[in-house]
């Protein structure tokens, strides 16, 4: 059989694989498959598995960079903000002292009030940071977390701003009585302006101490001599923390009287005939164990010499006198106290603080009466760095008003001078 070309009809030669007249191709070509190797498809999956990965990873990143963060502790914590670390505590103390847990001391019939600060500091250097805090806050609140069935709840306050940096960055004050019950959580809460939250707690707890009341009626106390007997009699025989209280008869003792082992309030009272407990010699406060305590409603009076009332302890005078007196009232020893409602007339210095101690506590020595002394107030040495309070005293017809020395924070913008 004679082939031809089916594209231009020439014959061909036997098994021609194309005409040699058109050069066409007598055979038919069939596509080959290009062979893939059996381990990519599945190479190629983990790739995109691991890239998608990569991605959901770094969103998650990007995302936890920017969400809030929530920051709680006990007592204190280390915060770092914008390469910043700030060191965050809470305190009931006066020496700047952390404290996730404070005990305080109560009598069955007492009233309190004490104060929980929070201080912020540098972590490098330890110097005050609550400015540069403040600045990046929003918003500090303060509650408290109690026993829902307390006979005596503890309240708080707004948080303030102390005017006085040594008081920390705020502070809270806690009221409560000898019936409430602990422990109780003071809980700060410090929002961001960033979006993060602080919790910052502390525990307060109390110690119920039993209250020894001494009075004239059942103790013998109408001379100095008697009531000199009475008190080395307790400080003997009465240990701490038992609290002594000795209410003393409207009348007048002819000696001083000194307390010098263990801290004993002194309350005066009046007659109906307006009479006051009074002192017309020195009486000495120095005891070696000083628990904070109080005297009050006690006159001074000298004869010029002399001072009226020396403290070398823990202790508030509220409504006292002194006139007469060399000194009327010297705060010493490494001690602090301060005079309230108190009155100073015709003395040669009406009130001298000369600590050396660093101690410091109560800064209101508030609505005093400074009449006719050649020195009102002495601010030899006083502990700390806390800003003395003047305010609503009155200066009166004083020779000099306030020597300070050293330079000592007061404020007396509230105070009165004629």
């Amino acid at each position: 059989m004679n082939l031809r070309c089916p594209h231009c009809g020439t014959p061909l030669p036997a098994e021609a694989s194309f005409c040699p007249h058109c050069a066409q191709n007598l055979r038919t070509r069939h596509e080959v498959d290009t062979p893939v190797r059996w381990w990519l498809k599945p190479l190629r999956r983990a790739l995109l598995l691991l890239v998608l990965a990569v991605f959901g990873w770094a969103g998650w990143l990007v995302s936890d960079a920017l969400a809030p963060n929530v920051y709680e502790a006990w007592g204190e914590l280390t915060y770092t903000l914008n390469g910043s670390d700030y060191h965050l505590f809470l305190t009931c103390r006066t020496d700047i002292v952390p404290e996730a847990a404070h005990t305080m001391q109560v009598e069955e019939g007492g009233v309190y009030d004490r104060v929980s600060r929070l201080f912020v500091a540098h972590v490098d250097s330890g110097e005050d940071a609550g400015r540069a805090f403040l600045n990046q806050t929003s918003e500090v609140q303060v509650r408290v977390i109690q026993p829902p069935d307390s006979p005596s709840p503890v309240s708080c306050s707004l948080p303030l701003k102390p005017l006085n940096p040594y008081d920390g960055l705020a502070l809270t004050t806690l009221d409560f009585t000898g019936r409430s019950q602990g422990p109780v959580e003071v809980e700060w809460t410090i929002t961001m302006k960033n979006g993060d939250t602080i919790f910052l707690r502390q525990k307060i707890d109390f110690q119920r101490v039993d209250t020894a009341h001494y009075y004239p009626e059942d103790y013998p106390m109408d001379t100095i001599e008697d009531l000199q007997a009475l008190v080395d009699q307790i400080q003997a025989e009465v240990p701490l923390p038992t609290v002594v209280r000795i209410h003393l008869p409207p009348v007048t003792y002819e000696g001083g009287l000194t307390i010098d082992r263990r801290g004993i309030n002194l309350s005066g009272s009046t007659d109906g005939q307006g009479r006051r407990t009074t002192f017309l010699g020195p009486v000495v406060l120095a005891p070696e164990e000083d628990p904070l305590c109080d005297i009050e409603h006690i006159d001074f009076v000298g004869n010029g010499t002399g001072t009226g009332l020396t403290v070398a302890a823990q202790y508030r005078v509220l409504d006292c006198s002194f006139t007469g007196w060399e000194i009327g009232l010297l705060v010493g020893g490494e001690a602090w106290a301060n005079p309230k409602d108190c009155l100073f007339t015709d003395n040669d210095i009406g009130f001298r603080f000369d600590s050396g101690g660093t101690y410091c506590n109560y800064t209101d020595f508030t609505n005093n009466t400074f009449r006719n002394n050649t020195v009102a107030v002495d601010l030899l040495r006083v502990p700390g760095l806390r800003t003395i309070d003047f305010k609503f005293c009155l200066f009166d017809s004083n020779v000099a008003t306030i020597l300070n020395p050293n330079n000592h924070a007061i404020d007396t913008g509230g105070a009165t001078f004629e």
